[in-house]
C-alpha cells in the first residue's frame, strides 16, 4: 500500500476536537479523526524541530547522542530502506532546517522539493526595505524576519502561502502518479503553524477581528509579560489559531486530490507535528529562552517540557476506514519509522541491503556507502498491531528530551511521562566543569550564565494535575527516585553513551 505522511510545525494537539474542547476551528482533521486511529498520548522523543525529524526517519532517540545537526554520515533512514525495497519515496517541504545550509535531510528520497522561503530562509534580497510587525524588541531575530518579509512581499492569494504551495506541490507529483502501480511513500512537511504568523485575514477575523495594535508573530520567546501585554497575547494566540485553520484547510485539499484520484483506498494517511508551543501557559511564550531574554547574546536555554509541548497529534487512517478508533498506549516519533516499513511490506526480521551516496562536501561531491539495516538498533516499535486491531503491548515510559550532550541541565531538559500518570522533569546533574569538556568553544553559544529556566527536579500527578501546576515532589521523594532510577535504565537500554548519562545518574 502507499502512504502519505503530513508533518506540520509546531500543531499543538489541543488545537483538535478529538483531543478535547477548542475554540480553533479545524474541520477537515474533524473528520478525518472521526475515521481514524486516534493516539491519545503521543509525545516527540528528541526536541525540537531537527531532532524530531532525525527521530522519525532513524528510528531512535537521536537526542541520546546527537544535536541538532546535519543529517549524519552515519545515520541510516526509512527512505533509503524503502528505496531500496522497491518503493518510490518522496519529500516535498516547505520547512527550511532540513533542507538548507547543508543540512541534507533529502538524503535517500528518490526525489525532493524544496519550497523556498520559510524562516528566515535566504531567497529574497529585494525589496531591501521592509517593515517590521512589531518594535524589534519584541520579536525574536528581526533580521530573519525582514528575510521572511522580503520572501513574501509578492504574495497575492492564500494559493501564495507556504502550506498551500506545498500541498499544491503534493497534489501535482501524485497527479503524476496517478497511472503508476509501484507504491509510494509521500512526505509532506510544512513549517506552518510555525511563526511568523501571516494567515489571510479571513482566518485571523475568525478568533480576533478589528485588531489595530502591534503584532509580534515572531516573538522573543520567554516570560511573555516581559514582552508583550495581554491583548497583544491574545491576538499572536488568534493568529496562531488562524494559521491552524489554514493548514486544516489545505489538508483537505491534499484528501480531496487524494479521493479524486482515486488513491485513498490503497494509502494510509498519517498527519501529525513535531511540537507545540506556549501562549501564556506557565507564564511563557514560545518553547524556550531565546538570546533576547539574555540582553541578546548568544544564549539559549531549555525550558520545563510541558504537556502543551511535549504532547503531539497522531492520526493515522487506513484504506477503506470509516470508524475511528482511540489509542491511549504511549507512543513516541521513533514509533513512526518502524510503523512506516510495516506499512509499506517490510518487516523487522527482513535483511535489506544498500548503497547511499554520502555527501562529503557541500559542493556536490558524494562517495558511496554500503549498509546493511539492523532492526535491533531501532528504539521505535511499529504501530501496525494497533491499527490491525491485534492485541499488544507498548512502552510504559515516554521520555521526551532535548539534546543530552551539552552535559548542562540550562540545556538538556527532560521530561518522564509513566504509563499511570506520573510526569518528572529532570534536567541532569552536571559537575561544573562539564559544558566546556563537552563543548569546547561551543560552550559560548549556549551561553551558560543564563539561569532563567529552573532545572531542580519536579513531578506532577498528570490525571489530577494536567496543566503541571502543582508540583508534589517533596510529598513524594521515594517516587521522583523509583522513576528517575527507571530513567536511567531507560538511557542505558537505548545506549546513550557513558560520556552523556554520566550526568544523570543521580535525581539531585
Amino acid at each position: 500500500m502507499n502512504v502519505v505522511f503530513f508533518m506540520s510545525d509546531s500543531f499543538r494537539y489541543d488545537n483538535l476536537s478529538c483531543y478535547g474542547p477548542t475554540v480553533t476551528h479545524t474541520p477537515r482533521l474533524d473528520t478525518f479523526a472521526a475515521d481514524a486511529h486516534v493516539f491519545e498520548n503521543a509525545y516527540l522523543g528528541s526536541f525540537p524541530t531537527v531532532p524530531n525529524r532525525l527521530d522519525i526517519m532513524s528510528g531512535r532517540f537521536s537526542c541520546i547522542e546527537y544535536r541538532w545537526q546535519q543529517l549524519p554520515a552515519e545515520v541510516l533512514t526509512f527512505q533509503e530502506i524503502l528505496g531500496a525495497s522497491g518503493v518510490t519515496t518522496q519529500l516535498i517541504a516547505d520547512t527550511p532546517h532540513i533542507l538548507g545550509e547543508g543540512f541534507n535531510y533529502s538524503r535517500g528520497w528518490s526525489g525532493w522539493e524544496w519550497i523556498r522561503g520559510q524562516g528566515g530562509d535566504r531567497w529574497k534580497t529585494h525589496p531591501r526595505d521592509v517593515p517590521l510587525p512589531a518594535s524589534s524588541r519584541k520579536l525574536r531575530n528581526p533580521d530573519r524576519i525582514r528575510a521572511h518579509y522580503r520572501n513574501t512581499a509578492w504574495w497575492r492569494s492564500e494559493e501564495d502561502r507556504f502550506v498551500a504551495r506545498t500541498v499544491r506541490a503534493a497534489c501535482d507529483w501524485l497527479a503524476e502518479w496517478e497511472d503508476s502501480e509501484d507504491p509510494f511513500f509521500l512526505w509532506i512537511d510544512t513549517f506552518d503553524p510555525h511563526e511568523p504568523w501571516d494567515a489571510p485575514q479571513h482566518y485571523v477575523d475568525l478568533y480576533d477581528p478589528g485588531y489595530t495594535g502591534e503584532n509580534p508573530n515572531c516573538p522573543v520567546n520567554g516570560p511573555w509579560r516581559e514582552i508583550m501585554t495581554e491583548r497583544e497575547l491574545r491576538h499572536i494566540t488568534a493568529e496562531y489559531r488562524a494559521e491552524v485553520t489554514m493548514v486544516d484547510t489545505w489538508f483537505g485539499v491534499l484528501l480531496d486530490k487524494l479521493d479524486a484520484l482515486g488513491l485513498s483506498d490503497d494509502t494510509v494517511v498519517i498527519f501529525t507535528g513535531d511540537h507545540g508551543y506556549l501562549f501564556g501557559e506557565h507564564d511563557m511564550v514560545g518553547k524556550s529562552l531565546t538570546p533576547e531574554m539574555n540582553g541578546g547574546g548568544a544564549g539559549f536555554e531549555s525550558i520545563r517540557m510541558y504537556d502543551e509541548i511535549r504532547r503531539t497529534p497522531l492520526l493515522i487512517r487506513m484504506p477503506g476506514q470509516t470508524q475511528g478508533q482511540r489509542h491511549t498506549a504511549l507512543v513516541q516519533s521513533p514509533d513512526l519509522m518502524p510503523t512506516f516499513l510495516e506499512l509499506c511490506g517490510l518487516v523487522a526480521t527482513e535483511k535489506t541491503r544498500g548503497n547511499s551516496d554520502i555527501q562529503a562536501l557541500h559542493c556536490g561531491v558524494y562517495y558511496s556507502e554500503r549498509w546493511e539495516f539492523d532492526a535491533a538498533r531501532v528504539h521505535g516499535r511499529s504501530l501496525v498491531p494497533w491499527l490491525n486491531g491485534e492485541s499488544n503491548t507498548h512502552r510504559d515510559l515516554a521520555v521526551s528530551s532535548s539534546t543530552l550532550i551539552a552535559h548542562t541541565p540550562k540545556v538538556a531538559k527532560a521530561a518522564i511521562v509513566t504509563g499511570d500518570g506520573w510526569c518528572l522533569h529532570y534536567a541532569g546533574s552536571y559537575p561544573e566543569e562539564a559544558p566546556e569538556m563537552a563543548l569546547g568553544g561551543a560552550a559560548k553559544l549556549l551561553n551558560l550564565e543564563i539561569t532563567r529556566a529552573p532545572t531542580e527536579p519536579a513531578l506532577f500527578y498528570l490525571p489530577d494535575d494536567p496543566d503541571e501546576q502543582r508540583d508534589v515532589i517533596d510529598d513524594n521523594e521515594a517516587l521522583a527516585q523509583e522513576i528517575h532510577a527507571r530513567y536511567v535504565a531507560w538511557l542505558q537500554d537505548h545506549g546513550t553513551p557513558e560520556a552523556h548519562l554520566a550526568g544523570r545518574r543521580s535525581l539531585r
